[in-house]
């Protein structure tokens, strides 16, 4: 489908030029379709850059959401949410150098605001998550919004990290690193370590 072929373009195109220098002819040259359906799909570059980053955030969410119905108990959980954040940005490299650099490079304001909106829906997507750990008495009490937006950020710079330093971990590493930081720190008396 054109759409995909699109998107892909897209995500290389903004992580090799930034926000500014990409261009619509840059990203229909890449996709190898004409420029028309460009803005067949997307009304302009801004829309294009806003697809790229909620399409990734929603695929990351429904793969947690599989999980949750998968009735598996919260370390296993939260192991999955820190290893399908790894995948997202470990598997496209191109939309992690976006997420990690270009969110904060002058996009704009009306698109920033919505790709806001969507990381604070992830954020209280993960607290929602906390919260029922808190009830089941497996996770401390502490203000769960604060504490998914602690695990996201540890999450994204490690990823940014992990991508930087090729070789210098491995993907195992990152992982367990990750898991024992952040369930020493939310579980009541360390029991995800």
């Amino acid at each position: 489908m054109s759409r995909i072929k699109v998107l892909q373009a897209a995500i290389g195109v903004f992580a090799e030029k930034g926000y500014h220098q990409a261009s619509m002819d840059d990203i229909a040259l890449r996709a190898d379709v004409a420029k028309g359906t460009l803005y067949y799909h997307f009304s302009g570059k801004s829309e294009l850059f806003k697809t790229v980053v909620s399409d990734g955030l929603r695929h990351l969410k429904a793969r947690i959401d599989s999980d949750l119905n998968a009735g598996l108990k919260l370390e296993e959980q939260i192991k999955r949410i820190i290893g399908h954040n790894l995948d997202l940005f470990t598997d496209n490299s191109g939309l992690a150098h976006i997420v990690f650099h270009e969110l904060t490079n002058g996009i704009d304001e009306e698109v920033l605001a919505e790709l806001k909106k969507l990381r604070e829906e992830y954020v209280c997507y993960i607290a929602g998550i906390l919260e029922e750990g808190q009830k089941h008495g497996i996770v401390r009490a502490m203000n769960c919004r604060l504490a998914a937006t602690g695990v996201i950020g540890l999450v994204d710079s490690s990823c940014d990290y992990f991508l930087s330093n090729e070789g210098g971990i491995s993907r195992e590493e990152i992982e367990n690193f990750l898991y024992m930081t952040v369930t020493s720190g939310l579980f009541i008396g360390n029991s995800g370590g």
